[in-house]
C-alpha cells in the first residue's frame, strides 16, 4: 500500500515551479544531512534544520517548517537517535508531497 500524498497548495503570487524547486532542492539535501548524522556534525544538522524551518512556511508546506524546528532542536541537544528518526520521517514526507495550484 502506497502512502497517501500530502496535497501542498501553492501559496498566492508564488509560482509553482518555485515550490516544485525548492521540494527538490530539499530532496537533494538530504544526503548531505544523512552524511552529517554519520559524521555526527551536529553543527551542520542544526543550521539544516533551522533553514528548513524557516522556509517550509513560505512555500506553503508547515509540515517541512515542524520538521525543520524538530531537527534543529534534535541538533542542539544533540540526539544522535532521534535525529536518525527525524532525517527518515522527513524523506517519507518529502516523498509524499503532492504539490497543487493555489
Amino acid at each position: 500500500m502506497q502512502a497517501e500524498k500530502i496535497a501542498v497548495r501553492v501559496p498566492h503570487g508564488i509560482p509553482a515551479s518555485m515550490v516544485v524547486e525548492y521540494v527538490q532542492r530539499c530532496n537533494v539535501a538530504l544526503p548531505a544531512a544523512r552524511a552529517a548524522l554519520v559524521n555526527l556534525d551536529h553543527n551542520y544538522l542544526r543550521i539544516y534544520g533551522h533553514g528548513l524551518k524557516g522556509s517550509g512556511g513560505g512555500y506553503g508546506i508547515p509540515g517541512l517548517t515542524e520538521a525543520g524546528s524538530q531537527v534543529e532542536a534534535a541538533a542542539k541537544a544533540g540526539d544522535t537517535p532521534k535525529l536518525h528518526d527525524l532525517l527518515a520521517k522527513l524523506e517519507v514526507y518529502l516523498s509524499r508531497i503532492d504539490i497543487l495550484p493555489g
